[in-house]
């Protein structure tokens, strides 16, 4: 069944009562029909340099509009460093293609290393949370010869991290993990270390390759994944590490997964329609239900399941979905397919969404070859279950 991918629906970044602003990126609306709004800071980072202890310093940067489309600025503030920077007129408003505008920010030196952030918020869909850092230097010690000091201490580099988009339809859109916007204020960037920092149970995706940037994650199983982004400057120091959080959710209709604990044990998930019997195309399986549909419910395809992952050597996941059921009873049941290299017990779980919410979970121990093993019938639209024991057929 062709899947056409669904427009997913996301909140402005909005300041919060206390001053705050809530800095989780979420794009502001999908890109118009024609053209596409580009946005472009320079320069970026902000240096002020080194400013004298107690006196003020401004710095001029350039707002572009580089796309083929009008590019909307929504927000403009400073965030962290606010205390020492100060933006003197937000620029708020409608951009055509090539036109720019100067953006002025001034600095209070209080004699120290500084750094803060211009924050932007635009219908640029690739970085519609613009961060543009902002750095200023200590003043610089001479050293007499009396006080024993040599150079000050080299700064430690700063890791920036996103992911964009926040949420998306897990196993059918992917998302890209950002790290470009990390700076040293002595040096430069020479390595970022990407990892999955945490991940739902079952899931096998891994951080794509790359450098500051990993593109086209798709993750396999339903929940919240976590990035953790660790830079390294060209003087060997290491950052703190930072942290995004991506979303998968499991779509709007019904969804199961199903994983286990050790490899080589295939095992097959299988969906019955409402009065199914297993093996016929009344059951989604493998033989029948790989990424095509059977004919289920009414007329359309969007009443058909689909079983879109399939593992044989490994711990699974295996996912099967119907975007829009049609009312009934549906029941699952996980095979031990027999010939397969391990024989012993083996935890399976089974994950059951209804609506893009979790209604059922269980994990079931399976220690026999070629065992049909009913977890659970969900009744659609209400969404109850009952969960199935017994003999395995």
């Amino acid at each position: 069944m062709n899947r056409i991918p669904r427009l997913l629906l996301f909140t402005l970044l909005l300041p919060l009562g206390n001053g705050c602003m809530d800095t989780e990126i979420r794009p502001i609306k999908d890109p118009p029909a024609e053209g596409t709004p580009h946005i472009q800071v320079d320069p970026s980072p902000i240096d002020f340099g080194i400013v004298t202890s107690g006196e003020r310093s401004s710095q001029i940067a350039t707002l572009s509009s580089l796309g083929d489309a009008t590019l909307n600025v929504t927000a403009m503030q400073i965030g962290s460093g606010r205390e020492t920077f100060t933006l003197l007129a937000p620029i708020i408003g409608s951009f055509e293609p090539d036109s720019f505008a100067e953006i002025t920010v001034t600095y209070t030196s209080d004699g120290s290393e500084t750094t803060g952030e211009l924050q932007i918020l635009s219908n640029d869909p690739s970085i519609p949370y613009l961060t543009v850092p902002l750095l200023a230097g200590s003043e610089v010690i001479i050293d007499t010869g009396d006080s024993g000091e040599v150079d000050p201490p080299l700064s430690q580099p700063v890791a920036v991290c996103s992911v964009d988009p926040g949420e998306i339809l897990a196993i059918h859109e992917s998302a890209d993990w950002i790290g470009n916007s990390s700076y040293d204020t002595d040096g430069s960037i020479v390595d970022y270390s990407w990892s999955l920092y945490s991940a739902p149970a079952g899931a096998t995706s891994t951080m794509p390759g790359g450098t500051a940037n990993r593109r086209g994650f798709t993750p396999d199983v339903a929940g919240e994944y976590v990035g953790e982004l660790v830079v390294t400057d060209n003087d060997g120091l290491v950052s703190e590490p930072c942290y995004a959080t991506l979303a998968a959710t499991a779509g709007d209709g019904l969804w199961v997964e199903a994983f286990w604990t050790n490899s080589g044990d295939d095992m097959d998930l299988h969906l019955l329609d409402d009065g199914g019997s297993l093996t016929t195309d009344s059951d989604c399986y493998f033989a029948n239900c790989t990424w095509s549909s059977l004919n289920w419910g009414g007329a359309g395809t969007t009443d058909d399941p689909i079983l879109d992952l399939d593992d044989i050597p490994g711990t699974g996941p295996e996912n099967i979905n119907i975007d829009s059921p049609a009312r009934g009873a549906y029941t699952v049941y996980v095979h031990d397919y027999p010939g397969s290299s391990y024989i012993g017990r083996n935890d399976v779980t089974v994950n059951v969404y209804l609506a893009g919410r979790l209604i059922w979970t269980d994990t079931r121990n399976i220690n026999s070859e070629g065992c049909y093993e009913p977890f659970v019938e969900v009744n659609v639209p209400g969404g109850s279950t009952t969960s199935l024991t017994g003999t395995c057929r």
